[in-house]
Formats: C-alpha cells, sequence, structure tokens
C-alpha cells in the first residue's frame, strides 16, 4: 500500500502544501500541491489544509519555512537549502551545473550545484549530499527591500494590489530607477519621484527592475556555469521575472511548482527517513492545534494603547457649517505620502467649516483635483487664498498657484508650508491651554514626526 507524506513550507507571506505518494518500489509521485498568500495568518491556512488533505492519515510530516519552528514533534523541521536541494534532485532534468534563485516575501537566496567534474569551482562551504553534486547556499546580507512584503505595502501606497502594478509596469516603455535597497528609503524615492508627477507604470517598472537588480547581484556571488531556475512567490510577478531575466542575460527557467518547491523538498526529505527506518512513521494527531506552539517573544509586550484612552483629547469631527458657503475660507490642502486632506477655514474666526479625506495613491496632484471636486460637488465655497502641506505640497502649489494667481500675475494667495510649521500652527489655535508646553506627535505613512512648543 502506497504512503502518503505531507510536506509545507511556511512562508513570510504565502505558504506552500504537497503531499506525496511513496509506492511498494519506492518511486515517489505528487498527489498534490497548493501555494497560497496567507494573510499575516500562516498557522490559519495550515490547519485548514491539514483537516482538508486528511494530513492526519499521512506516516509523516515535513516543514520548512519562516514559521515552521513553530510547529512541533513529530513533525520534522527542516532547513530550506535542504529542502530545495532534495526537490532538486528529484527532477532528473535539471543540468548538473544550475543555479536555484528562490525570491519571496522575506528576501532571496541562491542556492548554486556544481557536479563532481566542476569541483575546482568550489567555494569554501560548500557541501556535498549524498548524490555527486556540491551545493552552496548564499542568502542576501542586506535590507530586503526586494523582499515581496515590501512589494505589497509599495503597491497599496498607491491603490494598487501586485497584479494591477504588475499590469502597469508590463505597459510602461522604460521605467525609472529605484535606486534604494533599504525598503524606507525605497518607498521615500517612490513617493518623491510620485510627487513629481512621474507615472506609475514608469515608478513599478523601475522598481521591479531594482528588485531584480538586487537579486542578480546575489547570484553573481554565488553562481555556476549553468541555466538559472526562478521559485518563489516574486514568479507571479511577470515585469520582474522579464527584467530577472534581461538583467543575468542568460537562460531563466521558472519551473512548475515554484510556489511549492521547498514544501515538495520537505515531503521528500520525511519520506527518504521513513524509507530508511520504517519505525520513524509518525502517529500525527487528528486536530492540527496540537502541533502549533507559538513560542514566547523576546520583545517586552506593551499595554495596549486602549488602555491610556482616558488620557486622551479626541478633536471633534468637523461638522459642514451651515453657512460655509457664504464666508470667506481659507482651503487648506494637506498632501501626505498616504492620506490626503482638504479643510475649509473661516477667515474671521479660524473656524473649520467642512472637510474631505482621500487616499494620495502616490498622486498629490490627482487627489487635490479630487478633493476640491468633492468640495464643489457639495456646493460654492467663498475661497480667498490656499494653505498647502504635506510631501506632494510643491507639486500641487505649481497648480495652486496658477489658479489663484491675481490679475498681475502675482500668487500672494497661495501660501506653501512645512509640516512642523502646519502642525505647531494648528495645535497652538486648537489647544484650549494656551501658553502651557504641547507635544505633537504625527505617525504618517512615510515617516513620524514629533513636535514640542514651549
Amino acid at each position: 500500500m502506497a504512503l502518503r507524506i505531507a510536506g509545507c513550507d511556511l512562508g513570510k507571506a504565502s505558504a506552500g502544501f504537497v503531499i506525496v505518494k511513496v509506492t511498494d518500489d519506492g518511486a515517489i509521485e505528487v498527489e498534490s500541491a497548493a501555494g497560497v498568500p496567507h494573510e499575516g495568518n500562516p498557522f490559519g491556512v495550515f490547519k485548514k489544509w491539514y483537516q482538508d488533505n486528511q494530513v492526519a492519515e499521512c506516516a509523516a510530516l515535513g516543514a520548512t519555512g519562516l514559521y515552521a519552528g513553530e510547529l512541533v514533534s513529530p513533525v520534522q523541521v527542516l532547513p530550506e537549502d535542504a529542502c530545495q536541494e532534495a526537490a532538486l534532485e528529484a527532477n532528473t532534468a535539471t543540468p548538473a551545473e544550475m543555479n536555484l534563485v528562490s525570491v519571496g516575501a522575506r528576501g532571496y537566496s541562491v542556492l548554486a550545484r556544481r557536479s563532481e567534474d566542476g569541483v575546482s569551482k568550489i567555494n569554501a562551504g560548500d557541501r556535498q549530499n549524498s548524490s555527486r553534486y556540491f551545493y552552496h547556499f548564499l542568502e542576501n546580507d542586506k535590507c530586503s527591500s526586494g523582499a515581496g512584503e515590501n512589494i505589497v505595502k509599495m503597491t497599496n501606497r498607491f491603490g494598487l494590489d501586485v497584479e494591477a502594478a504588475d499590469e502597469l509596469a508590463m505597459s510602461a516603455q522604460k521605467g525609472i530607477p529605484i535606486t534604494a535597497r533599504c525598503s524606507v528609503f525605497a518607498k521615500s524615492e517612490m513617493t518623491h519621484y510620485a510627487n513629481q508627477g512621474k507615472p506609475a507604470k514608469d515608478l513599478f517598472k523601475g522598481f521591479f527592475g531594482s528588485v531584480a537588480g538586487n537579486t542578480a547581484g546575489l547570484l553573481a556571488k554565488n553562481s555556476t556555469s549553468g541555466p538559472v531556475y526562478l521559485i518563489g512567490g516574486l514568479t507571479r510577478i511577470q515585469s520582474f521575472v522579464d527584467a530577472f531575466s534581461a538583467t543575468v542575460g542568460r537562460e531563466v527557467v521558472v519551473p512548475e511548482n515554484r510556489l511549492t518547491f521547498e514544501a515538495e523538498g520537505a515531503a521528500r526529505i520525511a519520506a527518504a527517513q521513513i524509507a530508511l527506518n520504517p519505525v520513524l512513521k509518525m502517529a500525527l494527531p487528528n486536530d492540527p492545534e496540537s502541533l502549533i506552539h507559538i513560542q514566547a517573544k523576546r520583545f517586552t509586550v506593551l499595554p495596549p494603547a486602549g488602555a491610556y484612552k482616558d488620557k486622551v483629547t479626541v478633536m471633534p469631527a468637523i461638522g459642514k457649517a451651515s453657512d460655509w458657503e457664504n464666508r470667506p475660507a481659507v482651503l487648506g490642502l494637506d498632501l501626505g505620502s498616504t492620506g490626503a486632506k482638504a479643510v475649509l477655514t473661516a477667515i474671521d474666526t479660524g473656524e473649520p467649516l467642512m472637510d474631505v479625506y482621500d487616499r494620495t495613491r502616490g498622486n498629490p496632484v490627482d487627489a487635490a483635483r479630487r478633493l476640491v471636486s468633492a468640495i464643489l460637488e457639495a456646493g460654492r465655497p467663498d475661497v480667498r487664498a490656499v494653505g498647502l502641506t504635506g510631501s506632494g505640497r510643491e507639486a500641487v502649489a505649481t497648480l495652486a498657484r496658477t489658479v489663484f494667481a491675481d490679475e498681475n500675475g502675482h500668487a500672494e494667495r497661495t501660501c506653501v508650508l512645512n509640516e512642523i510649521v502646519a502642525h505647531a500652527t494648528a495645535a497652538i489655535s486648537c489647544d484650549p491651554d494656551r501658553g502651557k508646553d504641547i507635544s505633537i506627535v504625527e505617525i504618517g505613512g512615510q515617516d513620524a514626526k514629533y513636535i514640542r512648543i514651549s
């Protein structure tokens, strides 16, 4: 009777699951395979897969990936590079000299394989497995700005999902290079270009090209003369695959099991261990919950912010004043990297008359147009001047100066302020205890600010 062996790869953003069958003659066949995003809940998708596929009836379960360490015996927890080797060994069609590049949410790695014939090329740290091949594994040791997790955050900042951003990038003729490796600086660079009005399609083509360049740089440090096999979640992004292929300048193969590669390797290692010692067959529990043991975190966990809500003064929501259209007002626009806000403020009293919120979506000029359109759909205010702040203020100020110029072309009714001055002025105006120290903390989409006024 054929044995069923299970393998899983619980990664940073997605999970791979494989079940193989071991026949009486020792042959291993893949029964089922699935790669799915887990959206921050790796053990939720693990438990569903476990129950839907009757994994409790399997003879063994091998696991790898970032969250595999949270699984306990009888699960066999395995290193990712060993699982990659096992999956490669099973594919007899792969050449002796080759490179396996894995790019996922957490970062990227390169597994270089050499044959015995290439022994003179062996690097320090090469490991020979039971076959005639030598392997050397190398992970990125720098900030993973190219990791898939950051790609999701970047696309969301522009109001897109990854698929839509990929389509935009594919439509671009030439990308705008994004040079920063650090995710924080990469976001700032993208935001800076977006605030200058650069097309999103060119930005994402450049961004995915930058990710490809970083990955290719690691490949250059750990490479053989053979073809490159590309696996991992980023293989879903065609513009990344194309850019990577162009950068390395040689054949790039994207295997069919690119999303479940390590999971298959984990299953094959578990199957091999059972074949060598049948007494290692596991008694897997019916309830997968008993296999999960979340380890204590090394960081001190502070009380939730809600525990201090009695110390927080929440500003009341701005309601639309009944006479907001008839009172001379200043239009204030705050065009941040993530959110965009507009407020009409009465000139005589400083009272807010109405406000509007929208997301910037990587284009502060369009965000400003939407905010103004929303106000004009509600009525016709008497706007005498415009004040602008936020990271996109200069891009919109060019347009505002044109619209609000007087008959001599002067734009004295347009005022551009940095966020520090704008925050301080608003805090002094709104604080009932003027004369006392005021502390302002803002957590924005691009950065955080702390201001103290004495």
